[in-house]
């Protein structure tokens, strides 16, 4: 959506044009702001970080200035910047210390790089082996198993039935798995 578009829609419909810049950059903002906060905060303050993110910007966009092209560019930086805030916040929370006196024990590191280099190495032959599905299937396992989404709204991304993304989403997971089971990986 351009800013001419946003302000045009804005003028005839201000819901309208709300919804659509809401349509338009859902997905872009929901990414920006999952892989900022997906090491700290819960699916829950993601998606109200999202919601934040678009309230910002439908008070700050300034629809008088003379701008042309997408408006993307401010949107992503009102979302990399509210990311930013909410991790800073999640991060600064202070950790957890046995109140008991108990001695922290410090991990066997050779054990950690270890098992940090084989879970790698085991995501990396997975995401390799989701991508050798093709279009959609691709799409509808990492939506459903990496974002958490129902059937409903993978349905709404790809062009297809709720139904249809459920059988779809059966057959790639029994030829993921006999495609895994190929690489030597155990499911």
């Amino acid at each position: 959506m351009t800013h001419e578009e946003f302000r045009r829609e804005l003028k005839s419909s201000p819901e309208q044009a709300h919804r659509a810049l809401f349509e338009s950059y859902c997905n872009y903002v929901y990414t920006i702001v999952y892989n900022r906060l997906r090491s700290c905060a819960s699916r829950e303050d993601i998606e109200e970080c999202v919601c934040s993110v678009f309230a910002d910007v439908f008070v700050s966009y300034d629809t008088d200035k003379d701008v042309s092209g997408d408006i993307s560019g401010f949107i992503g930086t009102v979302a990399r910047r509210r990311a930013a805030a909410l991790y800073r916040r999640s991060s600064a929370r202070e950790p957890e210390v046995p109140l008991d006196g108990e001695a922290l024990q410090l991990p066997d590191c050779a054990q950690d790089v270890e098992k940090i280099t084989d879970d790698n190495e085991r995501r990396k032959v997975l995401l390799d082996t989701i991508a050798k599905l093709g279009e959609p299937d691709a799409t509808i396992i990492m939506q459903k198993y990496y974002y958490g989404r129902s059937a409903r709204e993978i349905a709404k991304m790809v062009s297809l039935t709720p139904e249809n993304i459920r059988v779809r989403c059966s057959r790639a997971v029994k030829k993921l798995k006999a495609m895994l089971e190929k690489s030597g990986i155990s499911v």
